[in-house]
């Protein structure tokens, strides 16, 4: 895949493209610490608020969200076909929830069939606050998202996020269950040194299994890959870990090159000694500040903001807030399960060729398929 500003992606790349191009723009200046943002859900929010734009505003959300150029509709309908394969709430297999709203001030009056399509092609819809009780409001947003995401994510907003200058604000988050194609035995799991530099260090549980996995190490990368397959799913876990203690910020420098379907067609099967962390990580990502270096900046900015495919009446109103919230924890049974116990660990059989991915630094993680990235992020330490 040629690297942003050369040949324009395909329409089916655009999920993996701007997955990248999010990533490296929260790498820019973010503060260094644990991280996770969902590009899936983001592109799908950013989606919805191109139906409600017009002019240069929804020019620069079609630019930078590679939406082609089909009209609106189609561009809705493609993205139900898509998320109705990808999102699922089975007992088996990944389960995926989509979550998106907008919400405008209760005196704003809407178009009818923005919510229309709204709910038809995205499972969402505008809703009105009464923005003068800033209390009521945040409690009214915070538990419809706790009710949404199981109440895994928590307190998004404060009274702050209502005021006078307050216009629409965007609440998008994800949520993801999946047990892990083969599961690591808890029997396994133990205290393992966390090196969180090269002069810092700290005891944490290490799971540990062996079993066959798509594996690389990359001479280009300075790191090892690593898939982890969900059980009855094309969707694996990616990790990628520096060879060095001190090596992700170059890491980070060379992924912000590369597209993560790039980087996932390196490795083979191979038998591997699997040991890494359990780990949760929970995170509140202002969208704003990432869509503006990526090329989106009218729908923010007053005086620019065209919003006029949500609004009744002509409005100067404009996207005040994008947050996106979510909440993702790894353990011996997958992503946001609770922990089983599989059948006790059978013992390790000496084999010479058995490679080792020994995730004890800082390190890269992507959930993912080849069609999108539900997760990308970072684990620092605890």
């Amino acid at each position: 895949m040629a690297a942003a500003g050369t040949t324009a992606p395909s329409l089916s790349a655009g999920p993996i493209v701007f997955a990248r191009n999010l990533f490296r723009a929260l790498n820019e200046d973010s503060p260094r610490g644990n991280m996770v943002v969902s590009p899936a859900a983001a592109r799908s929010a950013l989606t919805l608020v191109f139906m409600g734009a017009g002019g240069k505003s929804a020019n620069e959300l079609r630019s930078t969200l590679m939406l082609g150029a089909a009209g609106k509709k189609d561009i809705a309908k493609q993205h139900a076909e898509f998320w109705s394969r990808e999102c699922t709430c089975s007992e088996r297999g990944a389960a995926l929830r989509l979550i998106t709203r907008l919400y405008v001030s209760s005196d704003l009056p809407l178009r009818p069939d923005f919510n229309t399509k709204a709910v038809e092609f995205f499972n969402a819809q505008a809703d009105a606050l009464n923005y003068s009780d800033a209390d009521a409001s945040t409690r009214q947003v915070n538990r419809w998202l706790e009710l949404q995401t199981f109440y895994t994510v928590r307190n998004l907003l404060t009274p702050a996020s209502f005021s006078p200058e307050s216009s629409v604000l965007l609440v998008n988050s994800i949520y993801f269950r999946a047990k892990w194609a083969k599961r690591f035995s808890m029997d396994r799991t133990g205290a393992g040194d966390f090196w969180i530099n090269p002069a810092q260090r700290m005891e944490l549980l290490m799971m540990r299994q062996v079993g066959e996995f798509r594996f690389a190490d990359s001479k280009k990368l300075k790191a090892s890959i690593l898939h982890l397959p969900f059980e009855d799913s094309d969707i694996s876990m990616m990790l990628v870990v520096p060879h060095a203690v001190d090596g992700l910020p170059e890491l980070e420098q060379k992924l912000a090159l590369l597209d993560l379907n790039e980087v996932a067609t390196k490795g083979l099967m191979h038998e591997v000694d699997v040991v890494m962390p359990q780990f949760k990580i929970e995170c509140d990502i202002d969208l704003k500040v990432p869509m503006q270096k990526m090329g989106i900046s009218r729908i923010f900015s007053p005086g620019q903001a065209d919003l006029s495919g949500l609004f009744a009446k002509k409005s100067p109103q404009l996207i005040s807030e994008a947050r996106q919230k979510l909440y993702l924890q790894v353990n011996e049974s997958g992503c946001e399960t609770d922990p089983d116990t599989p059948s006790r660990a059978a013992a390790f059989v000496q084999n010479p060729d058995r490679k080792l991915f020994m995730t004890n630094r800082p390190f890269v993680f992507a959930i993912r398929n080849n069609r999108t990235v539900y997760f990308v992020g970072r684990f620092l330490k605890p």
